[in-house]
């Protein structure tokens, strides 16, 4: 049989070979690198500006209203996306606010899905009164957006570098909410300050922020909170204990503690005993507070000033029901009561062993009615006014404002509002950033910003100065009621 003879491969055969190895090796790359980080980004992504981070896949990033964090929000949103709409559709001149602040809550979280909605319901009512109505002036018109940085802000960085990218093209003038005293929220502030954007604080209580250049915030510092109880009781007690969370990670609670003891101790006023403490990043708190009885009865104390976050406060309360010393009645002072409402049955127990809880809210209808001289009718009408239809009891009739915390987010976006309105020279359209911050400047004195919370006149820290408190008892079956309203000395 004769052997077919295999002609010889042809030269080109080889380069198609080689070719087509090369190609396949691009589509790979192609894949690996466009391709499925793609389809990832878009598994991801949860609506327009909003994706899944963290290890608990939240949803975080900026909306302008559109997509809802949560289905509790959705009132709120939907009605901030409206007035966005109608913001920019109107042909005016306007300017976007930033609302920073934890909208996606996990079960690590001190906060409450009830003050997330007052924070976005105070922002909205002070969008709309601000585009609705001539109280503060007319043009620019506010924008909102809502930016989640995640369950305690940690996906704080991308969130904040997205809003830095756009203050140009959304023309963003600053930013407002944060809401919580950790070392995530004083990252975030810090590199908006870096880059120009000045942050107003609704909710936001320790004194080291106001180290940031260009920072203001609207609700009193940790230091007032805690020299406002000392004054309001030096005149009735004469000695204190102190119960003081150690958490590295928290700034709140050594603020509050430190400037209680200042200014309770003097000739006639003393501290005694060490102070108590306990570290709330660690397990067994309840088991803490109850070792704590013993030395609390034998220091017998006039005041027990806790100085500590308010869910830790209930716990520290329904404990006191175990103490060796019911017979003597005991008054429990603590930091702000912005996320206590009706107490449960453990705290209640608490109260009902002969204890009184008070402290400094961050601001309460009851105030507007008892001391109406010490606030501005046109901020009082954004959330009461007979007849009305765009004001807070009317929009969101099923929501309390004694917590306060709406009014103080209403107050930071009118903070903002007050600044850019307030611009000599420049044209609505053409307020940037940079200007609220010269404008930060003379938010003081006769220019102060005339807030539903009180007049609020900055000190170049950022802080405000003698702003009044009001001062609130926890009672058994109900929100907190209003005691007085305490002006601080100076």
């Amino acid at each position: 049989m004769t052997q077919r003879i295999k002609p010889p491969r042809p030269a080109w055969a080889k380069w198609l070979w080689g070719g087509g190895v090369v190609l396949l090796a691009v589509v790979i790359v192609v894949a690996v690198v466009v391709v499925v980080p793609a389809i990832s980004k878009a598994n991801r992504t949860c609506g327009t500006g909003v994706e899944e981070r963290g290890e608990n896949s939240e949803c975080v990033g900026t909306t302008d209203g559109e997509f809802v964090f949560s289905p509790d929000l959705a009132e709120v949103e939907n009605r901030i996306h409206q007035e966005n709409t109608e913001t920019v559709g109107s042909g005016k001149p306007y300017v976007t606010v930033a609302v920073l602040l934890p909208m996606t809550l996990t079960d690590h979280d001190i906060l409450s899905p009830e003050w997330v909605r007052h924070q976005l319901e105070g922002a909205y009512i002070a969008q709309h009164r601000a585009n609705k109505t001539q109280s503060w002036g007319s043009v620019p018109l506010i924008r909102l957006l809502l930016a989640n940085p995640g369950s305690q802000l940690k996906q704080w960085e991308p969130v904040v570098d997205d809003l830095i990218g756009r203050t140009g093209a959304d023309r963003i003038v600053g930013v407002t909410g944060i809401g919580l005293s950790l070392g995530t929220a004083r990252s975030a502030i810090q590199k908006l300050s870096d880059h120009r954007v000045p942050v107003v604080a609704s909710h936001l209580a320790a004194d080291e922020f106001s180290q940031i250049p260009g920072f203001l915030r609207v609700s009193p510092t940790s230091s007032t909170y805690g020299s406002s109880m000392a004054g309001y009781l030096k005149p009735t007690a004469h000695t204190a204990a102190v119960v003081q969370d150690q958490n590295p990670g928290d700034l709140y609670p050594k603020t509050l503690a430190t400037a209680f003891a200042r200014t309770f101790a003097d000739a006639a006023h003393r501290i005694v005993g060490r102070t108590e403490s306990y570290d709330s990043s660690l397990p067994g708190i309840e088991n803490t507070f109850l070792q704590m009885m013993p030395n609390i009865c034998g220091d017998n104390p006039d005041v027990v000033y806790f100085a500590g976050r308010e869910d830790h406060l209930k716990s520290f309360v329904a404990q006191l029901a175990q103490r060796p010393c019911l017979d003597r009645h005991l008054t429990v002072l603590t930091g702000d009561l912005a996320q206590v409402g009706p107490p449960g049955p453990e705290m209640r127990r608490g109260l009902q062993a002969n204890v009184t809880v008070l402290a400094p809210g961050l601001a309460h209808p009851q105030a507007w009615r008892d001391h109406p001289e010490s606030f501005n009718k046109a901020a009082v009408a954004s959330f009461e006014e007979p007849g009305c239809d765009g004001c807070f009891t009317a929009v969101f009739p099923r929501e309390r404002l004694d917590d306060g915390i709406a009014i103080l987010a209403h107050d930071a976006v009118l903070t903002v509002v007050w600044a850019i309105r307030g611009i000599p020279r420049v044209l609505p359209e053409e307020v940037t950033a940079q200007d609220v911050l010269q404008a930060r400047n003379r938010l003081h004195g006769q220019s102060a910003v005339p807030g539903a919370s009180g007049m609020i006149s900055f000190d170049d820290r950022g802080d405000p100065v003698n702003k009044a408190v009001p001062i609130l008892r926890v009672r058994l079956d109900a929100t907190p009621e209003f005691v007085e309203l305490y002006v601080p000395a100076g």
